[in-house]
């Protein structure tokens, strides 16, 4: 990563799980807005993520419970679990009834972002953070990487999509524009902005097997799916 785009992605702290549930509480469904630029890299994700063979799902950040409902109704098997965590009040309401149909083997609970969460270990084979990384503050990400790979069973797969850097000169722009509005206002961004996710995957925890860069009406976002590495010792 060049400086500049350290210095953009780290001016801010972003925020903290508390601050991003008085976002969120605000924003409600118009969080659905983002679906057009969202719905390439989600799509990439869920096709990487190979939901069909998932047993048990969580998902970090469900938001209006959208992507729940995408995996619920195609492709996890009518078998699978699917768990959902999430700061914002609204964000619990919108999820929870979007999953209604399948509420026998999915559910949406509140937390207030405290980890580890209430969750075994080895308890997933699927950890889902799709824009979330983006919008918390660094040191928390870190610490939400760990704790997904607290979640998965060996080799269970870590799903992230997020805001990033553009390579195309549109892209370039829109993400760069992007950077600027979240230094001036972050709230305006939903508290999101460009970040790298890879440094957030060390060797040892992780083996990456998607890394894939999706543009979208000219909003860069990379999809990263890493299988989690059996813990040391």
């Amino acid at each position: 990563m060049t400086a500049a785009r350290d210095r953009s992605s780290r001016g801010h702290d972003g925020l903290s799980p508390p601050e991003a549930a008085r976002v969120y509480d605000r924003i409600g469904r118009l969080q659905d807005t983002q679906a057009p630029f969202e719905r390439p890299a989600l799509g990439r994700l869920v096709g990487a993520g190979a939901f069909e063979q998932a047993g048990s799902v969580v998902e970090i950040g469900s938001g209006t419970g959208s992507l729940a409902r995408r995996l619920l109704a195609v492709p996890l098997p009518p078998t699978a679990t699917y768990e959902g965590v999430e700061v914002s009040s609204h964000m619990v309401d919108l999820a929870r009834w979007r999953i209604a149909p399948w509420a026998s083997r999915a559910r949406v609970v509140q937390t207030d972002g405290t980890l580890p969460l209430a969750y075994p270990d080895a308890s997933a084979d699927r950890v889902i953070a799709a824009y979330v990384l983006d919008l918390l503050k660094p040191d928390y990400a870190e610490a939400l990487v760990r704790e997904a790979h607290r979640l998965l069973v060996p080799d269970g797969l870590l799903c992230l999509a997020s805001l990033t850097w553009g390579r195309s000169r549109t892209a370039r722009i829109v993400s760069a524009g992007w950077s600027a509005l979240w230094r001036r206002a972050p709230r305006l961004v939903g508290g999101c902005r460009p970040i790298e996710l890879r440094p957030l995957l060390d060797d040892d925890s992780w083996e990456v097997i998607e890394d894939t860069l999706v543009e979208s009406f000219g909003v860069p976002s990379l999809v990263v799916v890493a299988a989690a590495r059996p813990a040391a010792g």
